[in-house]
């Protein structure tokens, strides 16, 4: 396909259909000098098309007999897209799909788009009018997996559900902060979080200049709510960052605390993001964080030492953060919440021994659900392991409420022996 911004987003959406897969993963094959408003452009048809996912094939899907092989769906899921973005183009947005898909597939296949986008501009207002009141209803409406909306209204009842769906609906912001002292900046606009800082869309090109210079590092005001709690009365010595990779935490961690922070060990496994945090460690040009790496799986304090904090940020299932990560809620299965909560235990019962006495071990997640979050927690204090920490504190922040990034962290104090 061309190189133009339509082109390679039905190319990505096709490859999307075939086998969901990270976005992130699909946007770095675009080719290196690709301009940068065509990588824009490519980057918005397709987070775009998966975040509406669900609507636009049941719009779709409502005016087709069949559905067509993968390519021939992506182009009209991207074209069904604008039309329900912009629908006073309508008859330039369907006039440009088709003849795209003339050009690329042939006569049979641009008669097709030309019935079935004229009918789908028609449906697509009638179905965001409509109201969503059953999980099925408000799975095809906000584009969730059916069984991760009705877990939605177990935990926090219908309208935080429907206010979470919604949220994670609208297209995010970006978030940064400053490495030092901010300076003024027209690129930038200030928030009610110090240090963090809105992008403006237009101001882009500035904001990558003074990332390149280390003095701006992009980041969601809901990563500072671990940090802060480890800060919370820390009194000097070392500091464990465990699944630290790409570094952002470490950077944080060492802005919050004073010069009586000895040292940070950013802690993760070898690989490409290990090796993003080292050119990210180069380049805010850090002399306290020290990274290492290793598998949590197998940590030990002889190998390391004890630590007067500990933070474990533990993978998870991305509910709180399903606004950016769009891939994600179609990537996650029922099953991997299990699986999920039982890493979580092991990584929680591997840090533990890594924490001095008298230490703190945070305990944080970028998920909002309660079993990988208090549960979680519940069961490690009731662990051997968990024998002598007692919790000091909790916060799960919800996006819809407080207006960033979703998680969870728990801060727990040794005040006995392992």
């Amino acid at each position: 396909m061309k190189n133009d911004s339509w082109s390679l987003a039905v190319e990505m959406v096709s490859e999307f259909l075939r086998k969901p897969a990270r976005l992130s993963h699909l946007m770095e094959r675009l080719p290196p000098d690709l301009d940068r408003g065509t990588r824009r452009t490519c980057q918005s048809l397709l987070y775009g098309t998966v975040r509406h996912l669900s609507l636009l094939q049941k719009a779709l899907g409502e005016c087709l007999r069949k559905r067509p092989k993968p390519p021939v769906m992506a182009c009209l899921l991207v074209a069904s897209l604008e039309l329900m973005q912009r629908p006073e183009n309508k008859a330039k947005i369907v006039h440009f799909a088709v003849g795209k898909m003339g050009r690329r597939f042939g006569p049979p296949q641009k008669s097709l788009a030309n019935a079935v986008l004229r009918k789908v501009s028609l449906r697509l207002p009638e179905l965001l009018s409509g109201g969503a009141d059953t999980a099925e209803d408000m799975s095809w409406r906000y584009s969730h997996p059916q069984w991760l909306v009705q877990r939605f209204l177990d935990q926090f009842g219908k309208e935080d559900a429907q206010a979470l769906l919604r949220w994670n609906q609208r297209e995010a912001e970006v978030f940064a902060r400053w490495q030092g002292e901010p300076e003024p900046s027209g690129a930038l606009d200030e928030t009610q979080w110090s240090g963090f800082f809105r992008v403006r869309r237009e101001g882009w090109a500035e904001v990558e200049r003074l990332l390149q210079e280390g003095r701006l590092y992009v980041q969601n005001p809901g990563a500072r709510i671990a940090p802060e709690l480890l800060a919370q009365g820390f009194s000097g010595g070392r500091v464990l960052d465990l699944c630290s990779a790409p570094g952002g935490k470490s950077l944080l961690i060492d802005s919050l605390l004073g010069p009586e922070l000895e040292e940070i060990v950013a802690f993760d496994l070898a690989g490409p993001r290990f090796e993003k945090m080292l050119e990210n460690l180069r380049r805010y040009r850090s002399r306290r964080i020290r990274a290492v790496a290793g598998d949590v799986e197998s940590l030990s304090p002889e190998a390391l030492g004890t630590f007067e904090a500990v933070l474990l940020d533990t993978p998870c299932s991305n509910t709180g953060v399903l606004q950016h990560k769009v891939d994600a809620r179609w990537r996650l299965k029922p099953e991997d919440l299990q699986a999920l909560t039982e890493l979580q235990l092991r990584f929680l019962k591997r840090a533990a021994p890594c924490v001095a006495d008298g230490g703190a071990l945070i305990y944080s997640t970028c998920s909002i659900d309660r079993e990988e979050n208090e549960a979680v927690v519940e069961r490690f204090l009731e662990s051997a392991e968990g024998r002598g920490f007692v919790i000091e504190s909790g916060v799960v922040s919800m996006p819809w409420v407080h207006g960033h990034d979703g998680s969870g962290a728990f801060r727990m104090r040794r005040e006995g022996p392992a």
